[in-house]
């Protein structure tokens, strides 16, 4: 199988990033709840980071995944129609690659607010 493009690779990290902060979000307010110092307005934060990773990033990326896969196959049965497919990756990616950001942006406002409230 060929080397996965940058685009695909891009994708992949952006996907990871909001992992990663997602559950560095969840470790903060699982600390916060242990050390008896949870509250709502943390509760409403983990939620609206739960609400980025597993549906606001997924709609927004399903165009660019869709292709990705299909790039995946026709690397490997049709590799004409790939490098296609690949610059339609590229250009949808490109195309929501501001909103993604913005999201990723917004989950470390989440995070840094939940370490601020860590310190004694």
């Amino acid at each position: 199988m060929p080397e996965r493009p940058t685009a695909i690779k891009r994708l992949d990290a952006l996907f990871s990033a909001a992992m990663i902060a997602h559950e560095a979000i969840f470790e903060m307010r699982r600390e916060l709840i242990a050390n008896d110092r949870g509250n709502a307005e943390q509760a409403g934060l983990l939620e609206e980071s739960a609400q980025i990773v597993t549906g606001k990033l997924p709609g927004l990326t399903a165009r660019v995944r869709q292709l990705s896969g299909r790039w995946a196959e026709q690397s490997l049965l049709h590799p004409e129609g790939a490098e296609q497919t690949l610059s339609e990756v590229e250009a949808a990616l490109e195309s929501i690659e501001p909103e993604v950001q913005s999201l990723l942006s917004r989950q470390r406002e989440i995070a840094a607010r939940l370490r601020s409230m860590l310190e004694p």
